[in-house]
């Protein structure tokens, strides 16, 4: 049995991108046994996934760092991956032995220095996009890659999961969290924050004039005006589900789930539309429809992640009734 261990210490997002290399592992190499290094904010959902087979959280406190290096410090891997980027991943790697290892970075210090040390270090600037450094792992150490590993989030479990999903059909799904209110996200980026409460509830009507489907609004972890708006216009179904028909159709307005149940409701809708995160890439993974809202000022480096994204939109970050009106041209 061959080991391989991987360092994704930040985010679900970024491990949803670097599953596809892990789905590919297991696919090529059955046998394999697949450790993932996790952070607190992801390793909740890595224990979910089903071809990853063991998550360690990686530690915080400073001498509970140490047994954890330590622990590993006599025991050989077939491959190290250095995913993060991060110090500390670095120093792990450098220590422990594997025939194969890789360093993934943006730092122009570590490709210079750390080159030495490893198979290959990939350099963000220098990449084409994110698939492409994944096929090339994969050809350096002899295993394939397919089409279907795009693929990554299992259905059948997705599908089980404890959720009252939507009285219809088909439906579209918008993500409605904090990256769409100006004080709560990146302030260098363009504010896409509707005018007001009203301007907002127009948009929604108009999504379901144009889409003829019924509309789930879901939202972050962040309380904001409105959400507050909505919560109050429509009528409850539950603790956390409210509902306001229009027409003859409906808006369904889902607050506070956990990210697992976010991805229930993605796999069930026709079209994601959602400021680039994680449900982009959940979406991705389940081949929908995507509206994938960006800012032009970082647009070279969502291209990279997006590349393998089928059915996909990229749209520039402008002021809410620019935005919206691409978003509903693309419906």
């Amino acid at each position: 049995m061959r080991k391989y261990i991987f360092f994704r210490t930040d985010r679900i997002g970024d491990f949803l991108m670097s599953s596809i290399l892990f789905k590919s592992i297991k696919k090529s190499d059955p046998n394999s046994k697949i450790i993932l290094i996790a952070s607190k904010k992801n390793y909740d959902y890595i224990n979910n996934i089903d071809f990853v087979d063991e998550v360690i959280l990686f530690p915080k406190n400073f001498y509970k760092k140490i047994f954890f290096y330590s622990n590993f410090f006599f025991k050989k891997f077939f491959l190290i991956g250095v995913l993060d980027g991060k110090k500390r991943s670095i120093y792990f790697s450098l220590f422990v032995r594997s025939k194969y290892k890789f360093l993934f970075t943006y730092k122009n210090f570590y490709y210079s220095i750390m080159s030495l040390f490893y198979t290959k270090v990939y350099l963000d600037k220098n990449c084409l996009n994110k698939i492409s450094e994944i096929k090339d792992l994969l050809n350096i150490i002899n295993l394939n890659f397919d089409k279907d590993n795009l693929n990554t989030i299992n259905k059948e479990i997705v599908s089980r999961r404890n959720l009252t999903l939507v009285n219809s059909n088909n439906y579209i799904l918008l993500h409605f969290d904090e990256k769409w209110i100006f004080k709560d996200y990146i302030q260098t980026y363009n504010s896409i924050e509707p005018l007001n409460e009203q301007n907002l509830f127009i948009f929604l009507k108009k999504i379901l004039e144009k889409s003829n489907s019924d509309l789930v609004i879901t939202t972050g972890f962040k309380k904001n005006k409105f959400i507050n708006f909505l919560k109050n216009k429509f009528n409850v179904i539950s603790e956390n589900i409210f509902v306001h028909n229009v027409n003859n159709k409906k808006i369904y307005l889902y607050d506070n789930l956990s990210f697992l149940e976010l991805e229930k409701l993605i796999l069930f809708c026709d079209t994601l539309i959602t400021c680039h995160g994680a449900p982009s890439h959940v979406a991705a993974a389940f081949n929908k429809k995507i509206i994938d809202i960006i800012d032009f000022s970082e647009n070279d480096f969502f291209l990279k992640w997006t590349a393998h994204f089928r059915n996909h939109k990229l749209i520039n970050r402008e002021n809410f009734e620019q935005t919206s009106y691409k978003i509903l041209n693309l419906l």
